[in-house]
């Protein structure tokens, strides 16, 4: 190669270089953020008492989606995120099909999972450049597990000071740290917490911060949840209420012991969901530091509803354990859901607003127009990975959907513009089922039947028309079926009790639900986290 060609190599070989260093520069990094079985109404821009200052300022400075859809259920509502499809369409776990840490390394991004992975395979051979975390479904916060892995490498170094949620932390910060890109890629990551999933367990110290704050009740506890909701806009003050569950008891029929474990429970959930938000805020500040957080898109949801159950408590007990021990598996029970959901009715696995609806936040400094707004649009986690590639720039060069993504892109919310969705919302887990339009929701909770609602007039679902609107419900009905059989390609429905499962029982609040009994204080263990 003579001089004049070399030298006009060379400036082609760095104006190449120039460009696709100024594309990555332009296109954003992306943080998606998944809590854990988090309810509602749990972080404080959202009506809840727990300090949750992080969150509270990424919803202040970016803007609240206040109607995200999940799946109801951790795997379903995980495999419809990270592939843009229903669940049945991809296999319960992703079975086969394509996610969006594939597409986006494909299209030059540094692809991380942190956290929980809870899929098929591995996620190192599923499109993540980078992976810490466990692949099973939960976790001792501080003893981890034997499906940890940094990469595929198992991880053992636990040491006295290990909490899981802290670990995830910093190897997230690790991960976005430029000095680790040598490459200058934009990143993705997913930071997928277990917090606050059973097993109840945080720091002694952040617990006791809490004890005595929830011997008022999960009714005193919720109103006080619906007074803020009002107040900061997320509900209207005329919006129907649903009624007490048929299924749970009134607090002040419940013995002081009950009453003392009680507010343990609810002691621990809301430290674990604080660390989580102490962590998230460490993660802000190390953008801040890096330069990185004016151009960094980071979405927060929860997979699904809070846990209403409480299957372990029996076994903790015989074992002299209480929410918060080292050992302990205690779920957050049926009260303390009741006022997580807030203002929603029923749970984690129900397809009702309790299960399915998320309080989700985007925050993004220079990619979001209107800073601080509320939008009510349906939303759905199947959205958002068109909704990612849509932003990053990463679809291919026609710009088509070529995947044939269910999920629809709502970028234009970004922009400050509405969005107006195409096409209903589907669910369905074991013998849980809905369908979601514009006007209608049509429900179906233990497998007792369709409920439905006209959704304009009653958005949390408490006054049930199926005994008047018989011809809407029977429509809803036929395309409800032809989803679920084209989505699966299963000839027909044959819906898998809840009664029947070792995790689960029916929960319906009108009546089919399994009736809630709390547990009580052992005399004997009360002094561990003693509120005096």
């Amino acid at each position: 190669m003579n001089k004049k060609s070399l030298l006009l190599f060379s400036i082609l070989h760095f104006t190449i270089l120039f460009s696709l260093q100024s594309q990555n520069t332009d296109r954003p990094n992306v943080i998606l953020i998944l809590a854990d079985d988090l309810g509602y109404s749990d972080i404080g821009c959202y009506g809840g008492e727990i300090k949750t200052p992080a969150l509270d300022q990424m919803a202040n400075e970016g803007i609240r989606l206040t109607s995200m859809y999940n799946a109801g259920m951790c795997v379903i509502s995980r495999s419809s995120m990270l592939t843009g499809k229903w669940w049945p369409k991809v296999g319960y776990g992703i079975k086969n099909d394509t996610n969006i840490a594939q597409k986006l390394k494909a299209s030059g991004y540094r692809t991380g999972l942190i956290g929980k992975w809870h899929l098929n395979g591995e996620p190192n051979d599923k499109g993540f450049d980078y992976f810490f975390g466990f692949l099973g479904g939960y976790s001792s916060y501080y003893k981890g597990g034997k499906d940890y892995r940094i990469n595929k490498k198992p991880f053992n170094n636990f040491g006295d000071d290990f909490y899981s949620t802290d670990a995830f932390t910093d190897y997230a910060i690790d991960f976005i740290n430029p000095e680790k890109n040598k490459n200058n890629k934009p990143f993705f990551l997913y930071l997928s917490y277990q917090s606050p999933h059973n097993p109840l367990q945080a720091p002694k110290e952040q617990i006791m911060a809490h004890r005595g704050k929830y011997l008022k009740g999960w009714q005193a506890i919720r109103n006080a949840r619906i007074k803020n909701q009002v107040k900061f806009g997320i509900i209207n003050k005329e919006t129907p209420l649903p009624d007490y569950p048929k299924n749970l008891p009134n607090w002040d029929t419940l013995t002081p012991e009950q009453k003392d474990l009680e507010d343990l429970r609810m002691s621990v959930y809301a430290a674990m969901v604080e660390r989580m938000d102490n962590g998230i805020d460490k993660l802000l500040h190390a953008l801040e530091a890096n330069g990185q957080i004016e151009n960094t898109l980071i979405l927060f949801m929860s997979d699904n509803g809070t846990d209403s159950f409480s299957v372990m408590d029996d076994v903790m007990l015989k074992k002299g354990l209480l929410p918060g021990d080292v050992g302990s598996n205690y779920q957050p029970g049926t009260g303390w859901a009741y006022a997580s959901v807030t203002p929603n009715r029923l749970y984690k696995i129900s397809q009702h607003n309790g299960g399915v609806k998320t309080g989700a936040i985007a925050y993004w400094p220079k990619g979001i127009k209107k800073k601080g707004a509320i939008y009510t649009e349906d939303l759905h986690m199947v959205d958002i990975m068109p909704t990612i590639l849509d932003l990053t720039n990463s679809y291919k060069k026609d710009k088509s959907i070529s995947d044939n993504y269910v999920g629809e892109s709502f970028s234009s919310i970004f922009k400050g513009q509405k969005f107006n969705r195409k096409s209903a919302l589907y669910f369905q887990f074991m013998d849980n089922r809905a369908i979601r339009t514009k006007n209608y929701s049509l429900v179906e909770v233990d497998g007792s039947g369709w409920e439905i609602y006209n959704t304009k007039k009653d958005p949390l679902e408490t006054n049930d028309l199926s005994q008047t609107l018989n011809k809407k419900t029977s429509k809803l009905d036929k395309k409800w079926l032809n989803w679920w059989k084209e989505q699966s390609n299963e000839p027909s429905y044959t819906p898998k009790s809840t009664a029947t499962s070792i995790h689960y029982t029916p929960q319906g609040d009108k009546g089919s639900g399994r009736q809630y009994v709390p547990t009580a204080m052992p005399h004997k263990l009360k002094e561990k986290y003693s509120i005096n």
